[in-house]
């Protein structure tokens, strides 16, 4: 039996080259926590100004917008449509909105589009669907819609989400407190009052159910702004309006799928990182992260990955790490 010699120069070289290995691993394990830190707390600091400013993503879809809406032909729809954008007011309360059009939500806290700049990913979502389908009904049908109604009307239709505050406080979403509440429960639309009020751009199909649907939402309107309510007859429905209406239709995927899916897998990553659940900063940390890429791209990945959660949280954390990709060059 031949005996094994050992080397203790050797051994030593190895047990130090395996200290020094397992303490660069500490070291550039707590630079990275470090500079994971120092991003947090810099993404606590941004307001949802400075978030929809800040994100390719979401100005692209805000200068795609305001693009189409200089495409309008009929000047008078353009002119209002450009005000009813840059300019928000609410002349029937007295308020002019304290929240940029760039900046705003397309719904309320964790529902669809609930990020900075949302409002205008959702708004020119459906501007693309809408030219789309005027495309096709004159290309199918020979039939020639109004384009300029049915680009102003998708792109308003949820005007009244520009009242839709982020409040830095709590992270979440809040309507001021003079905005039209609610209503609706027979035909089961409780969103009524906060569409209409405001301004009833968001033209339901139905026109009238147990005393709901869009003429006693525009008989609300009409009152609190102290003018004649229009009443809109069954027979005299525009196919412009039911193109508008029946594209909005879609908001329910990401508000039941990608946002569902999207707010679940960003409350443990920021858990992982040791933030409490619907805190300010773990909510903070959503409005930054579906800023940059939404929550249509965050289940992509989840899907493609095979519906596996830990590639969507893997995605979130890359966006945190390194957002320069998904950011607008500053010069």
């Amino acid at each position: 039996m031949r005996a094994i010699a050992f080397h203790p120069a050797s051994q030593t070289r190895n047990t130090l080259a395996a200290v020094l290995g397992i303490a660069l691993s500490v070291v550039l394990l707590s630079a990275a926590q470090a500079q994971t830190a120092q991003r947090l707390q810099a993404i606590f600091a941004m307001s949802a100004e400075e978030m929809a400013a800040t994100s390719t993503f979401t100005r692209r879809a805000y200068e795609a917008q305001i693009a189409q809406i200089y495409r309008i032909q009929n000047k008078r729809i353009r002119d209002i449509v450009l005000e009813l954008v840059r300019n928000p007011a609410a002349t029937a309360f007295g308020q002019k909105s304290s929240q940029s059009w760039l900046a705003s939500p397309g719904s309320g806290w964790k529902s669809h589009h609930a990020y900075p700049g949302g409002l205008a990913v959702h708004t020119m979502e459906w501007v693309e669907v809408a030219n789309g389908w005027v495309d096709t009904y004159d290309r199918v049908y020979g039939v020639k819609l109004d384009r300029d109604l049915v680009i102003a009307g998708l792109i308003l239709h949820d005007w009244g989400k520009v009242w839709f505050l982020f409040d830095d406080a709590t992270g979440t979403v809040k309507e001021p407190d003079w905005y039209p509440k609610a209503w609706g429960t027979k035909a089961n639309w409780k969103w009524m009052g906060g569409h209409g009020a405001v301004l009833y751009a968001d033209a339901y199909w139905a026109l009238d159910k147990d005393g709901e649907g869009l003429n006693p939402a525009l008989r609300e309107a009409a009152e609190i702004a102290k003018k004649p309510a229009p009443v809109v007859k069954p027979d005299e429905r525009m196919a412009e309006w039911w193109v508008i209406t029946a594209i909005d239709e879609a908001w329910s995927f990401s508000t039941m799928v990608a946002a569902k899916l999207a707010f679940e897998v960003l409350e443990q990553v920021a858990k992982d990182l040791g933030l409490q659940p619907n805190s300010r900063e773990a909510n903070k940390l959503a409005w930054f992260v579906l800023s940059r890429v939404g929550d249509f791209k965050i289940y992509e990945v989840y899907e493609k990955a095979g519906f596996r959660r830990d590639a969507a949280m893997q995605f979130i954390r890359s966006v945190i790490e390194n957002p320069a990709p998904y950011e607008v060059v500053l010069r």
